[in-house]
């Protein structure tokens, strides 16, 4: 399953949005990036289009209440997704007709009577909330007990541990929310995913009729996460019922929990993704190799991750998108960042402006194929002074205050204003600390 369109009406700030997401050959597969300032919109985008993939029992317990989400002075709104669907992996239930190559899936927050604070949350184009009739989108993505349509959200708050008694309750559920808690609850933590590993080790240890099976995925985990995933060599070392121990390319080993913040939460990340997929598709196959050695799962669906790169180092910014496009190969990734090395791997149509909400002379919009183009080849300096991020400098305050004051003396003396004893003592330095700052070359290009 991939999206292959969103459309938002009325949704918070957002009066009407519709993008294509499709890649220029088909398909969805990919690195897909929203980039804006913050209180641009990027967040409801990500948050409708969970919505619309779960269905509104599953995302009704996740906003509930459904309050805040339609557009002041309106009545009415409506997140929709175009999907498209692989019959080798996405099965209906139930008898009915198939539909094509994509059908769409939808939610709206309706206010049936006025004085009404609190929407009503339905399905888009179910009038009656008694149905008698399935849509297809309850046949498929938001059935429980479907084969496959497997997607996943993670929000800025991608803990391992600390997770509040009602988020461990979502996130304990046997429904589509239990992948999306993180996205909507910034008191969910993904401790659930390692206590799975630590379930699957106990197996193993336990029964001999399942021990092939199990082993296949403890040992595919192990290859997949160990495969330049974190930093400094970390590799699960070993896994016991009361951890999952890392250690570095120096021998040192420490259980997970112990390590950086940044790399726990990739690894939660991580690990949550595999353990997902792992419910949806079994074991079976789960992991392959690819033509490089590398293990990776090749298995279709959408993730959704919000500030990818909270607790990322710089390097692991540039690094973190390559690796999960490799490993996860048939996953479309639906991104938002700061940062504009998250945005330089964006996939071809996968790069979407957000202007700030001050700026109404703007509207969201992909990135033209020329704006893509110098992005993806561009530096991450020039990338941040560009049309996705709109700063005018990469200078401090501070920096930009010093610069014009040295810009005033430098004028003054190159016009034979006499200076004054202080007037030159201040040149003198400003001068020393610009040609410090520029690495020897002369202050005055710039």
């Amino acid at each position: 399953m991939y999206i292959q369109s969103i459309c938002l009406e009325n949704v918070r700030s957002f009066k009407s949005l519709e993008f294509n997401l499709e890649r220029p050959g088909g398909g969805g597969a990919g690195w897909t990036v929203f980039v804006g300032g913050n209180s641009s919109g990027k967040t409801t985008i990500l948050r409708s289009a969970a919505l619309a993939l779960i269905g509104p029992d599953s995302g009704g317990r996740l906003i509930s209440p459904a309050s805040g989400w339609i557009q002041r002075g309106e009545s009415k709104a409506s997140a929709k997704l175009s999907l498209s669907w692989d019959p080798d992996h996405d099965r209906f239930k139930k008898a009915g007709k198939i539909p094509g190559d994509t059908f769409e899936a939808g939610v709206r927050w309706l206010i049936e009577e006025k004085g009404d604070e609190v929407p009503q949350f339905r399905a888009l184009g179910n009038s009656n909330p008694r149905k008698i009739r399935p849509q297809t989108p309850e046949r498929g993505p938001w059935s429980l007990n479907a084969y496959g349509w497997f997607s996943a959200g993670y929000g800025p708050m991608r803990r391992l541990t600390g997770s509040s008694s009602e988020a461990l309750r979502y996130s304990i559920s046997r429904e589509a929310e239990s992948r999306f808690v993180t996205l909507f609850r910034e008191d969910a933590a993904l401790s659930e995913s390692e206590e799975w590993l630590r379930r699957m080790h106990a197996r193993s240890l336990e029964s001999e009729s399942k021990q092939a099976d199990i082993r296949t995925v403890l040992d595919g985990v192990q290859a997949l996460m160990g495969d330049g995933l974190l930093p400094h060599g970390m590799k699960i070392s070993r896994i016991t019922v009361d951890h999952v121990f890392v250690e570095d390319g120096g021998g040192l080993e420490l259980p997970m929990r112990d390590i950086s913040d940044g790399c726990r939460s990739i690894y939660a990340t991580i690990l949550d993704l595999v353990h997902g997929l792992y419910e949806v598709y079994g074991a079976d196959g789960l992991f392959e190799t690819d033509d490089h050695g590398r293990t990776v799962i090749a298995r279709p669906g959408v993730v959704i991750i919000d500030e990818i790169e909270a607790h990322l180092h710089p390097s692991w910014q540039r690094d973190i998108p390559e690796w999960l496009k490799t490993h996860f190969p048939k996953i479309q990734f639906l991104v938002s960042t700061h940062s504009p090395l998250i945005a330089q791997a964006a996939d071809p149509n996968g790069l979407f402006i957000l202007p700030l909400q001050a700026d109404d002379r703007q509207q969201a919009r992909p990135a033209t194929p020329a704006e893509y183009e110098r992005i993806r080849w561009g530096t991450a300096h020039k990338t941040i002074l560009g049309v996705a991020f709109g700063l005018q400098t990469t200078r401090t305050k501070w920096a930009s205050r010093q610069l014009k004051r040295w810009q005033e003396l430098n004028a003054k003396d190159h016009e034979g204003v006499p200076l004054k004893p202080t007037e030159k003592r201040e040149l003198k330095t400003l001068k020393q600390q610009l040609d410090l700052a520029l690495d020897g070359a002369p202050a005055e290009t710039l």
